[in-house]
């Protein structure tokens, strides 16, 4: 039997507006992030640039839950 699925944390959610790139339809390596609880948003002209964005992020929002003792824990580790 399968473990039940988790809910994801909220403050996880982000939203990407991704440029189809040129000479190359149907890839997408360049857009918009955009963290949905904070509203910090990057450009990105490379998947790593977007990885790091999201990393960046989510450190940050990782570091506010540890410091803050009403953390929900029912949310579960990030």
């Amino acid at each position: 039997m399968s473990e039940p699925v988790r809910p994801l944390p909220a403050d996880h959610a982000f939203v990407l507006q991704l440029q189809e790139s040129r000479g190359r339809p149907g890839t997408c390596h360049a857009g918009r992030a955009e963290h949905l609880a904070t509203g910090e948003a990057a450009r990105f002209a490379t998947p790593r640039e977007l990885w790091d964005f999201v990393d960046r992020v989510l450190t940050a929002v990782t570091e506010r839950r540890e410091q803050d003792p009403r953390r929900d824990s029912s949310e579960g580790p990030t």
